[in-house]
């Protein structure tokens, strides 16, 4: 099995794709930074005074324009959420325009794990398609391998690759970082916004590790999606683009989560649970839906997507 995983791993990379998608990781990092450095982040306005100062302005001007607003609901709801995430940073003593590698790797890194998981599901809707495409894949059946384990060695070549990225994805950021904001302590308060749109105090630490574990998950779920569609395809366009639309029509279905979230058919379908990492803020994506629920829907499909797969794949004629 290890000789099957070693052979999958050196064909993937004598590919250019993948070096292309590391590339683009970085190139994606630098492209992030240098946004935050110019355009995000106020440098003179960082010391302690100045930035209290700004924000009890705002707050003074929010209030002002509480007073003369005319009833439109809206500007007055912003008005006041304005005020109470500017209070609370106030209190907690949290700077908006500090920055350093730890707040910038937690701001930052979400942003690009988009990429992360679109690259994720190209090669796993690829990995066995292409093989497929080209008439490659019945040469690997000459080997004394079970079909299933030629799968698994894929399967695996796959979620390493993702952890590959992943990776990169956080050393790169983290010294970048460094170099344009300095080292900073893992226990800076920052605020984070909930998806109902409050805000909390908190740390890096508290929340970053939890994000990513999450997110890792997550994306695990595409890449048993991708990968289970792609077997049942032998065109290698048509496996990538279904592995995509999957991928996007996920943020599809969220946005419908207030619509149809009560019932309970939409809460067993697996495209709303597919938002893990936002359980470190909330308790709950869907009435009544907690991580765990979450998790166990997750699996339910996991299992069902590669079990079909491995079943069609154990059936299926590879000869022409």
């Amino acid at each position: 099995m290890q000789s099957l995983i070693h052979n999958e791993w050196i064909k993937l990379w004598n590919k250019k794709q993948p070096w292309f998608f590391l590339g683009a990781i970085v190139v994606l990092i630098i492209g992030m930074v240098v946004i935050y450095d110019n355009f995000l982040i106020d440098s003179n306005n960082q010391s302690t005074g100045e930035w209290e100062v700004t924000l009890e302005t705002e707050i003074a001007e929010q209030e002002e324009i509480i007073e003369m607003n005319n009833g439109d609901e809206m500007d007055i709801e912003f008005a006041e959420q304005i005020i109470q995430e500017n209070k609370a940073m106030l209190e907690a003593g949290v700077n908006p325009n500090e920055m350093n590698n730890a707040k910038f790797l937690n701001e930052s890194i979400f942003a690009i794990t988009a990429f992360v998981t679109l690259f994720s599901v190209i090669i796993a809707s690829t990995i066995v398609s292409s093989e497929q495409d080209n008439g490659t894949l019945k040469q690997l059946f000459i080997r004394p391998f079970e079909r299933w384990q030629f799968l698994l060695a894929k399967f695996i070549t796959v979620v390493l690759f993702s952890m590959i990225l992943l990776a990169t994805l956080i050393i790169t950021n983290l010294t970048v970082g460094t170099i344009f904001f300095g080292s900073g302590s893992f226990s800076t308060p920052i605020t984070e916004i909930t998806m109902q749109g409050g805000n909390i105090i908190t740390t890096v630490a508290e929340v970053l590790p939890a994000k990513i574990g999450l997110y890792f998950l997550n994306m695990l779920m595409f890449l048993i999606i991708s990968f289970s569609v792609s077997i049942l395809f032998k065109s290698q366009t048509l496996a990538v683009g279904i592995g995509i639309f999957i991928l996007f029509a996920t943020n599809v279905m969220q946005a419908l989560t207030g619509l149809l979230g009560d019932y309970m058919w939409y809460k067993l379908l697996f495209l709303p649970h597919l938002s893990l990492p936002s359980y470190v803020l909330v308790d709950e994506l869907l009435p009544g839906v907690g991580l765990g629920f979450s998790l166990a829907v997750l699996a339910v499909y996991a299992i069902l997507f590669l079990g079909s797969a491995t079943i069609f794949f154990q059936k299926r004629d590879l000869s022409s």
